[in-house]
């Protein structure tokens, strides 16, 4: 080396999804990133993944698909020849009969090509896809009802109409948008509130629909106090780790009913499955570990989220279940 110069540390690779091969966390339609044994994934690309499935527990691996299937399906498809960008590795495939096209879920919308996120999660590529049927005319010209932006002359992938009173007309992307910030529940056309025939127009032409608190109740709940979220035993015994827990049993978490500020799950302290009771050493004394009304997370009474539960992400149930969750 040189005299004056400094050795270069080794700059940091970025994660990226093995399904895709992106490693931008903010990609349109993609969802968060998430990563599990070394596996990196964007949780709405493996949901239309070909020939993956949820085939384990939703705690393990990656929300239910498990890492070595994971890393099968990207294997698999590591010769696959994308239809749009032309790079390899496409693990979305075209649902039509005889129809090879195959893509990566980030390059969908480039070429008007969707996924569907309920039911069999089917993909479609740019001929195949479905097409609204609603028979309704545009008076003069028409604007986005969201943006307010002027939309197409007539129906297309990037310009969609409410089936209910036809007179809402958006952007693919605008709807979209809604819809992540809305969640099922109040997910709605903007214009009439019709849900019932709305919806499912909405998911049957590939909008994303997350089954999740609206964003506007997810902001509320962040400005009040977190309740503690992790075990804090000398030794944690929950496969999940200290900042896991389920609903109830013996892996439910007590907190401290005096200072909150101490948890554990029941097995991991020696308390029975009934339990409902629990102060840490340093309130009831040492030797002791236990009290009276502990809270209880996982049970009704917490009002507040908390740091540790496992989120149960997207729009999304078991790819079996055929049942929009």
């Amino acid at each position: 080396m040189a005299a004056g110069e400094e050795e270069k540390a080794p700059e940091a690779q970025e994660d990226e999804c093995v399904l895709c091969h992106r490693s931008d966390t903010s990609l349109d339609g993609c969802g968060p990133m998430l990563k599990v044994d070394g596996v990196c994934a964007h949780v709405h690309c493996l949901f239309p993944a070909q020939g993956l499935y949820q085939r384990g527990p939703e705690g393990e691996g990656i929300l239910g698909f498990r890492c070595a299937d994971i890393r099968r399906v990207a294997g698999r498809a590591a010769r696959k020849r994308c239809c749009v960008c032309r790079k390899k590795g496409a693990t979305v495939a075209c649902r039509q009969k005889r129809c090879s096209r195959r893509f990566h879920l980030p390059c969908s919308s480039q070429r008007g090509c969707i996924s569907q996120f309920f039911g069999k999660y089917s993909s479609f590529c740019w001929e195949h896809r479905p097409q609204q049927t609603v028979e309704t005319l545009q008076e003069g010209h028409t604007t986005c009802i969201i943006c307010m932006e002027v939309v197409e002359d007539s129906l297309s992938y990037t310009t969609m109409v409410c089936p209910s009173c036809k007179h809402a007309w958006f952007h693919r992307g605008c709807i979209q948008g809604q819809a992540l910030r809305a969640g099922l529940r109040h997910f709605a056309c903007p214009h009439c509130r019709d849900w019932e025939r709305f919806v499912p127009e909405m998911l049957h032409m590939g909008i994303c629909v997350p089954n999740k608190k609206p964003a506007w109740e997810q902001e509320e709940e962040l400005a009040l106090p977190q309740l503690h979220g992790r075990c804090d035993a000398r030794q944690c015994l929950y496969r999940g780790g200290r900042e896991q827990w389920e609903e109830e049993g013996p892996w439910q978490l007590l907190l401290c009913s005096s200072c909150a500020a101490s948890g554990t799950h029941r097995r991991c302290s020696g308390l029975a499955d009934t339990t409902q009771q629990w102060e840490c050493a340093g309130c009831a004394g040492p030797g002791t570990g236990k009290g009276h009304g502990a809270l209880r997370l996982g049970a009704a009474e917490p009002s507040g989220p908390s740091q540790g539960r496992t989120a149960k992400l997207g729009p999304l149930q078991a790819r079996q279940g055929g049942q929009i969750c």
